[in-house]
This record gives C-alpha cells, sequence and structure tokens, in this order.
C-alpha cells in the first residue's frame, strides 16, 4: 500500500515556496503537512486498546477484548484509529464536520494513514462510507465520512462503494445513550440490493466511533448480505 497521500507536483512547489501552517499553533509547520511536529506529538494518541472495537483499555490489559466485546462480539473484526477523540482532536473534528474546514479532515486523516498503516494487513475490497440522510448533507454541505472514504481510497488505491443509504432520517447520535444510539438506528440503514458483496472484505470509514452502534448496525447489514470480512477505519475513538 502507499505509505501516504499523493501529492501534486504543484502541492510541493507550494509547501517548498510557502511552509505549511499549524492548524493548532498558527506557527510555520516547516513540513509538508500544516501541523507541527511538537503539536502533532501533544495530540492524544491511542494507546493500549480493545483488540476488537479499539476502546482504550488499561495498560496491564494487553492484546484483550473489552468486556462488551467478550459478551456480545460486534458484526466487524477490527477497528484501526489512531488517536482517541478528546481536545484538540475534537475541536478539529468539528471544525472538520461542522463548519467545512476540509484542511482539518485532510490533516487528521494524513495523521491517520501514517499511524496506522502498519495495521491495515491484506488490502480490503472496497471503503463504504457511513451514509448521512440527504436533509444533513443538504444543510452541512458534505457527508464527512464520504470526504475521508475519497482520500483514503486514492491514497491507498482502493475503491469507494455505496453499498449502503439512510433513508430514515434520524435525530443527532451526539448525546445519546448507547441505548438510546441503537434505537434511533433503528431502520436507518438500507442495502442497496444492485451491490454485490459476496465474499468481499470492506472496510467502513467514519470520523468518529463512540458506542460502535452505527459500525456495528451497518457492519450487521453488511455480513447478511455477504460480506466475509467489515473492519472499521475511524480518525478517533471516544475513550
Amino acid at each position: 500500500m502507499v505509505n501516504r497521500f499523493r501529492k501534486s507536483y504543484v502541492q510541493k512547489l507550494t509547501f517548498a515556496l510557502i511552509p505549511g501552517r499549524c492548524i493548532l499553533c498558527q506557527s510555520p509547520s516547516m513540513r509538508e503537512l500544516d501541523l507541527c511536529l511538537s503539536c502533532e506529538k501533544s495530540l492524544p494518541w491511542l494507546g493500549n486498546c480493545c483488540i476488537r472495537c479499539a476502546l482504550p483499555l488499561p495498560d496491564n490489559h494487553q492484546h484483550a477484548q473489552c468486556g462488551k466485546c467478550l459478551r456480545k462480539p460486534p458484526a466487524f473484526h477490527s477497528c484501526i484509529t489512531a488517536l482517541r477523540y478528546d481536545f484538540p482532536v475534537d475541536r478539529l473534528i468539528t471544525g472538520f464536520k461542522h463548519q467545512r474546514k476540509m484542511h482539518h479532515g485532510s490533516v487528521l486523516a494524513e495523521l491517520w494513514l501514517q499511524r496506522c498503516q502498519a495495521q491495515l494487513g491484506t488490502k480490503p475490497d472496497a471503503l463504504i462510507p457511513v451514509p448521512i440522510h440527504w436533509r444533513r448533507r443538504l444543510f452541512r454541505g458534505f457527508n464527512q465520512s464520504l470526504v475521508l472514504a475519497n482520500d483514503l481510497g486514492k491514497a491507498l488505491d482502493i475503491n469507494v462503494l455505496h453499498a449502503i443509504s439512510h433513508p430514515r432520517a434520524t435525530h443527532s447520535q451526539q448525546g445519546l445513550s448507547a441505548a438510546a444510539r441503537r434505537k434511533n438506528l433503528q431502520r436507518a440503514f438500507r442495502f442497496l440490493a444492485d451491490v454485490d458483496i459476496k465474499g468481499k472484505h470492506l472496510v467502513i470509514v467514519d470520523d468518529v466511533v463512540t458506542t460502535t452502534a452505527t459500525a456495528n448496525t451497518m457492519a450487521a447489514i453488511l455480513a447478511r448480505n455477504g460480506a466475509a470480512r467489515i473492519d472499521i477505519w475511524c480518525l478517533a475513538r471516544t475513550p
């Protein structure tokens, strides 16, 4: 797999002439990334975590699954992420998602790729962005998961596949309990019957995984329709 985002000659020349500016401290980043090394090192990087859902775990629980995954294994095989959803990552994702600061998403996606490259294993057949209802997309102007899937797909040469739609408007998942999130997602997603995923290795792409309710609902739908393996790739995991 490719080990970083492909930058055009124009982009490389621009960074050479005008150093990137850090999206956190606003100082020159002095490299081909709008994030300085000092701020990158201070980010809340994910340490020891559940090998199934990436929930942060105490350091004395190495290579283990969390209690929730042991009690009821999710429909997906693994969740690959690099960051905890803590300050300032939460601020960057909010800027990307709700304020259309697209460069925040690009920086986080590149950091994800650099940190998670070794965990990716075999190349999946396709990336599946988490869909959003058309009203929310109209209000927001874009689907952040689709933007991330397109960026990662181009960097890793993986097709982006639209296999699931979001036909029913739902309340925002933010602030809901795990049980409320699951109830909110009932009948929210629909598999697109004309898409053939039988025997394929698929990856669901999202910005943040909180309770895994969305990812698990989608993974169960994909599994019922013949997918052989489903993984989750996300920018950050909520502690």
